[in-house]
């Protein structure tokens, strides 16, 4: 191994990390807070699930500026502001007293997350590894499920022992001040030493692939952005919701907090397998596998009164939960290369954004009007076939390019 490979894996090892602690904390434990705050405040659960859906819509909607900032300066400096933003969120949320403060730390939230966690982390990993980009993603990844994991039982532990949900968002927020400021400061470089001898957009401007004005005339962009959609839609709606829908089905808060938890521990095994997979098939042929596993996943739902069809379920659904967080971006980097990633990507995460702001509104509206989620997890099923047919229509950044080759000719001529 060389010297490069060897700070490749430990820039990873140190991206693991910081969205096991950011990620993790910021965004998969809103479903663990859920409950909590529908009992202390009696909202109804839609106007809840508006909190889940915020933090995904600035989160998106700051995508395309965190991108574009991503492709102009390093990207540690970006990742500093967002836990920095991510710590003050939790803070204010801890002592907040109606919905209209809890929203807003939501939505600060968002933006932290956004700025310190998938986009940086996915531009610096596609930067820094080649033939063994979907093995490296798959590690810097596993660390949003894992923390998703780790850190909801620190918050259940917090809520039981520490005083409840106030002192959960407190104790969530140290690892962030205490961990993650000081390993983005000390490991993350957006590039490796040898692509950064010129200044930092002249280096940027040598990687392959599209232009932003390119890629929108791309049939990959938009399906990519439609997979983003179905994703987020599915994934953000059935997370927030899964603790819940457990407790009505007769299972105590720290017992299904525990299943939750296992989903995210499957969630991180199933990002590193398909990020290996993605490298032998492609990402376009393993997300759409993720995708039609998912839907497999889900239908399994309808039987988790039982406790042996609940585990099928957690297994099956969390193994392909977070998977397309590192597929996604693979396909992204396959169908329109390195060029604009961060522009790209962060204009196609606006539809992730969409999705992760339905999702969780649309199934918490559906609960209130029929008393169960049922259908919700039926929409979700059909989310998840329409998915894997956008995987499957993207193209390879060659053929993309081929496609694009007589236009641009017409216009020169």
């Amino acid at each position: 191994m060389t010297a490069r490979d060897r700070q490749g894996w430990i820039l990873v090892a140190s991206l693991f990390v910081t969205l096991f602690v950011v990620f993790g904390s910021g965004y998969n434990t809103s479903s663990l807070f859920f409950p909590q705050l529908l009992k202390h405040f009696g909202w109804t659960h839609a106007r809840t699930a508006w909190l889940t859906s915020a933090l995904a819509l600035s989160a998106g909607f700051g995508g395309p500026l965190i991108g574009l900032l991503l492709d102009r300066i390093e990207a540690r400096i970006i990742m500093i502001i967002g836990v920095a933003l991510s710590v003050s969120a939790f803070l204010i949320a801890s002592r907040a007293e109606t919905f209209g403060v809890m929203l807003a730390a939501y939505i600060v939230l968002g933006v932290g997350i956004a700025a310190a966690t998938l986009l940086p982390a996915s531009l610096i990993v596609a930067n820094w590894f080649g033939a063994r980009r979907g093995m490296a993603m798959g590690f810097t990844f596993a660390g949003t499920s894992l923390g998703g994991a780790g850190m909801t039982m620190v918050g259940n532990f917090a809520i039981v022992h520490f005083g409840g949900w106030r002192s959960a968002y407190v104790t969530l927020a140290a690892p962030m001040v205490f961990i993650a400021i000081p390993l983005i400061l000390w490991q993350v470089r957006s590039r490796p030493p040898e692509a950064r001898k010129d200044d930092f957009v002249a280096s940027s401007d040598a990687l392959p692939g599209l232009e932003l004005s390119e890629a929108l005339r791309t049939r990959s962009f938009w399906m990519v952005s439609a997979a983003q959609f179905l994703f987020a839609c599915v994934a953000a709606g059935a997370g927030l919701h899964l603790i819940h829908h457990m407790i009505n089905l007769g299972y105590t808060a720290t017992f299904a907090a525990s299943m939750m938890s296992l989903v995210y521990t499957c969630a991180s095994v199933g990002k590193l397998g398909m990020g290996m997979f993605s490298d032998r098939v492609s990402a376009r042929v393993a997300l759409a596998v993720n995708f039609i596993g998912a839907a497999v996943g889900i239908s399994l739902i309808f039987g988790a009164a039982s406790v042996p069809m609940l585990i099928a379920f957690v297994l099956v659904f969390g193994l392909t939960l977070g998977a397309p967080l590192v597929l996604i971006p693979l396909l992204a980097a396959d169908s329109m290369g390195l060029k604009r990633f961060g522009t790209i990507g962060g204009l196609a995460g606006v539809f992730n954004t969409l999705g992760a702001a339905v999702g969780p509104v649309a199934a918490g509206q559906i609960f209130d009007s029929f008393g169960s989620y049922y259908a919700a997890f039926d929409a979700f099923i059909v989310l998840c076939i329409l998915g894997a047919a956008a995987s499957l229509a993207c193209r390879t950044l060659e053929v993309e390019q081929a496609r694009l080759a007589p236009a641009e000719a017409a216009v020169t001529a």
